[in-house]
C-alpha cells in the first residue's frame, strides 16, 4: 500500500498554527461515534475443523490452500493536502503507483500473492476428514478475512517507512504523517480492533467492506496531521474451487491466521484515587481524581498468551485551576475500548488506542463559559500508556501521557481490587 504524499501547501500556512485542542485518535466509527461495548465472539468453531475444541485427545487435521482474491486500499485525509489520497495494497497493471491514485487503480490479486508480498501466512483450512465441504469454505473466509487485516497492518507500516518528503522543509510534516500511520497499525493489531475488522472482512466475502479509523493522533495543527483515515478491504473465495488439499503439509492442528482464543473473563473495579497532572506554558498543576471505575476483558489464547481489553474508565476529578482558568465538575471517560498487551503484570497501551473523553465547566476570571454548560474535548495518549494488573487481583495506571499542543497531561491511578463479573 505504497503512499505518495505530495506536501505542497506553501511555507507560509506554518506560521501562527494554532495548538491542537482535543485531538481524536484512531477510533472504529459506527456512524459518527466510535464503536464500543462487546469485543465480539470468541474463535468460532466448527465441528471438524480448527480451532478444535479442547479435549484430551487433541484432533489432528489435514491442510487445505484457501483460493480466491484480495484487494485492499487506504483513504487518508491529510492536514496540508488538497485532496484525501488513496493507497493502493497492488494496482491494477500499473507497475509504479500513479501521482493522484483512486479506488479505480487498485488492482485485485491472488490471496497467496497478496500475502507473499508482506510475509503473512497464505490463508488456510485446518480439517478432519469428516468435515464438510462448507465447513472447509467457511473457515478459508474467516481465515482470510484475518489475513487481510494482519496485510494492512504490515502494508500501513511499510507505507510508512517510505515516506519521503519531496522538499527538506517538509520533513516534519512527514514524520507527523508516519507517526499517525505507525498508530493505525498499532490499533489495527490489538485483539479487539483485528477481531471487528477480521469479522466485518468475512461477513461479506467477495464485497469491498470499509472500515472507519478515525483521526490520527498527533495534533490536529500540525503539518501532515492525518484528519481522517478509512481502511477498504476484500476476499473473494474462488467460487468454482475455494480450496484445494495443500500436498506439502501432511497434518495440522490449527489455522494459519485465525487466532486461537479459548476463553474470556471480565472484571471490574473502583479506584479510589488518582491524578491527572498537566504541565506546559506556566502551567504546572495536578487534578486529583477522587474516584474512578473500570471495567477490562482478558482473552486467554491457546498459546497461552493474555490479550487485554479495556471495557470502559468513568473517574470524577476535584475542581482545579490553571492560571485565570477554573474547572469544576470534571469528569475523565474512556470513549472507546482500549487493547493493550498483557506480559507478566504490566499492560501496555500503544499511542493513540486510549481515547478519553473529558467534561468540565469552565470559568475564565470568574466568568463561565458558554453559560455555565459543561463541554467535552476527547484525547487519545500521545505514547505508550502503562498499567498494572498484579496476580493477586489489582489493576491501575502507571503512565498514561496525553498532549494538546504545548501542553502534556499524564494519568495515573492507585491500584484498586478487581472482581469477575458474572
Amino acid at each position: 500500500m505504497p503512499i505518495k504524499v505530495p506536501y505542497t501547501l506553501p511555507a507560509v500556512i506554518i506560521i501562527g498554527l494554532a495548538s491542537a485542542c482535543g485531538d481524536d485518535g484512531p477510533c472504529l466509527e459506527g456512524g459518527d461515534v466510535c464503536i464500543s461495548g462487546e469485543t465480539g465472539e470468541i474463535s468460532p468453531e466448527w465441528a471438524e475443523c480448527a480451532p478444535f475444541e479442547d479435549s484430551e485427545d487433541p484432533k489432528v487435521g489435514a491442510s487445505y490452500t484457501c483460493q480466491g482474491e484480495g484487494t485492499g486500499w487506504l483513504v487518508t485525509d491529510i492536514y496540508g493536502m488538497p485532496d484525501p489520497v488513496t493507497s493502493c495494497l497492488a494496482y491494477d497493471n500499473i507497475p509504479d503507483p500513479p501521482e493522484s491514485a483512486t479506488w479505480q487503480d487498485c488492482g485485485w490479486r491472488t490471496m497467496a500473492t497478496i500475502t507473499s508480498s508482506y510475509d503473512i501466512p497464505k490463508p488456510t483450512a485446518c480439517c478432519t476428514e469428516g468435515a464438510l465441504d462448507q465447513d472447509i469454505a467457511e473457515v478459508c473466509v474467516s481465515d482470510c478475512g484475518y489475513a487481510a487485516v494482519k496485510v494492512a497492518i504490515e502494508a500501513i507500516r511499510s507505507s510508512a517507512d517510505n515516506l519521503q518528503p519531496p522538499e527538506d522543509w517538509l520533513q516534519g510534516a512527514v514524520d507527523t504523517s508516519r507517526a499517525d500511520l505507525y498508530a493505525y497499525a498499532d490499533f489495527l493489531e490489538t485483539p479487539f480492533v483485528m477481531r471487528y475488522c477480521a469479522q466485518k472482512v468475512s461477513a461479506s466475502p467477495g464485497e469491498v467492506v470499509s472500515v472507519k479509523l478515525g483521526e490520527g493522533p498527533s495534533g490536529s495543527a500540525q503539518l501532515g496531521h492525518i484528519k481522517s483515515a478509512t481502511l477498504f478491504l476484500s476476499c473473494a473465495p474462488d467460487l468454482d474451487e475455494p480450496f484445494v488439499v495443500d500436498e506439502e503439509v501432511l497434518e495440522c492442528s490449527e489455522p494459519t491466521n485465525i487466532p486461537m482464543m479459548v476463553e474470556e473473563q471480565d472484571s471490574q473495579g473502583s479506584a479510589p484515587s488518582g491524578s491527572v497532572q498537566v504541565t506546559g506554558p506556566g502551567v504546572n498543576v495536578a487534578a486529583s481524581i477522587t474516584g474512578a471505575s473500570f471495567k477490562f476483558r482478558e482473552t486467554l489464547n491457546r498459546d497461552m498468551s493474555i490479550d487485554f481489553t479495556l471495557v470502559s474508565f468513568d473517574a470524577a476529578l476535584a475542581d482545579a485551576s490553571a492560571g485565570s482558568f477554573e474547572f469544576s465538575n470534571a469528569r475523565l471517560m474512556l470513549a472507546a475500548p482500549a487493547s493493550g498487551r498483557l506480559e507478566g503484570e504490566l499492560v501496555t497501551f500503544a499511542p493513540g488506542t486510549l481515547r478519553f473523553a473529558v467534561t468540565a465547566s469552565v470559568s475564565v476570571d470568574g466568568e463561565r463559559l458558554f453559560g455555565g454548560s459543561p463541554s467535552t474535548s476527547v484525547y487519545t495518549n500521545s505514547g505508550s500508556a502503562t498499567a498494572v494488573r498484579t496476580i493477586d487481583g489489582s489493576f491501575g495506571f502507571l503512565e498514561a501521557p496525553f498532549s494538546a499542543g504545548e501542553y502534556a497531561a499524564v494519568l495515573n491511578t492507585e491500584r484498586a481490587r478487581v472482581v469477575p463479573v458474572k
